[in-house]
C-alpha cells in the first residue's frame, strides 16, 4: 500500500528535517491525522520523492526525518501546452489531466474567442487555486512531477516567440496530417502543443500559428471539446515519444 503523499517546494528541502507548512502541514496533521512515527512521502515536484518519518507535530508545522530518497528523470521529450483560456471546471480538469498525462509546462493563452477575462487581481488568485489543483493531482496519481504554470497571455504576443523542436496545432483542417506522418525520426527534445477555446480559433490566429511554425495535426474526424483536444494530444503524445523514458 502506498504512503500519504505531501507536496514541499524544492527552495525548501535544503534544511533538515523537512518541514510542512501551510495546507500541506493541515492536511498532514488534521485531515490525515498524521502523528510522530508514522511514514510519509514528500515530494518537490520536480521528481525528487523521500520516504519520511515524522518527528514532531505543531498546529502549524509537520517536521519529517528523511529515511530514503529517490529522484525520477523526466521525459526526454518535455510536452508543453498552450491551451485557449476556457470556462473554470472544464479548465480545471485539463489541468487535473495534464498533470496525470506528463506535461511539462502549461501556458493559459487568451484568444479572441476566449470568453474568460481575468483582471490582474484574479490572475493571482486563479493561479494560486490552479497550483493546489494540479498539486492535489499529483499527489492523487503519485506521479513525481508537478507541470510550471505560467499565467495567461494574450495570443499575439505569446504565439511568435514559442519555442520548441516540434510545434503542433489539432485541426479540423484539409492541410492537416497524422502525427506518423510529420513525427521526426528520433524523439524531439521538445513539443509545443496549441489548443483552441470553445469555437476554436479564428482563421486569423490558425494562420499567425502556422506562420509561427505551427503544423496542423488530426485528431480524427469528429469536432472534440478544447478539454478533450488538450488531454487526446498529451496521450498521443506521450504513446509516441515518452514510453522509453
Amino acid at each position: 500500500m502506498s504512503l500519504p503523499r505531501f507536496h514541499l517546494p524544492a527552495a525548501a528541502w535544503a534544511s533538515s528535517p523537512l518541514t510542512l507548512v501551510d495546507d500541506e502541514a493541515a492536511h498532514c496533521a488534521r485531515v490525515m491525522r498524521k502523528q510522530p512515527g508514522d511514514a510519509v512521502e514528500i515530494f518537490d515536484g520536480e521528481g525528487r520523492v523521500a520516504v519520511c518519518e515524522i518527528t514532531e507535530v505543531s498546529k502549524h508545522a509537520v517536521h519529517a526525518r528523511v529515511t530514503s530518497e529517490s529522484r525520477v528523470e523526466p521525459f526526454a521529450t518535455a510536452i508543453h501546452l498552450f491551451p485557449a483560456l476556457i470556462k473554470a471546471e472544464p479548465f480545471e480538469w485539463l489541468l487535473e489531466k495534464a498533470v496525470e498525462l506528463g506535461a511539462a509546462s502549461v501556458q493559459p493563452v487568451i484568444t479572441e474567442r476566449t470568453v474568460i477575462h481575468l483582471d490582474g487581481s484574479q490572475v493571482d488568485k486563479k493561479l494560486a487555486k490552479w497550483r493546489r489543483h494540479m498539486i492535489e493531482s499529483a499527489k492523487q496519481c503519485h506521479t513525481p512531477f508537478v507541470p510550471r504554470l505560467e499565467a495567461p497571455k494574450a495570443f499575439r504576443s505569446l504565439v511568435p516567440g514559442i519555442e520548441a523542436s516540434l510545434k503542433l496545432i489539432p485541426a479540423l483542417s484539409e492541410h492537416s496530417r497524422t502525427l506518423k506522418q510529420i513525427a521526426p525520426p528520433s524523439p524531439p527534445a521538445s513539443v509545443a502543443v496549441l489548443i483552441g477555446p470553445e469555437g476554436d480559433f479564428t482563421p486569423e490566429e490558425e494562420a499567425a500559428a502556422q506562420q509561427a511554425g505551427f503544423v496542423p495535426v488530426t485528431l480524427g474526424p469528429l469536432v472534440l471539446r478544447a478539454e478533450t483536444a488538450a488531454i487526446s494530444t498529451l496521450a498521443v503524445l506521450g504513446h509516441e515519444f515518452c514510453l522509453g523514458r
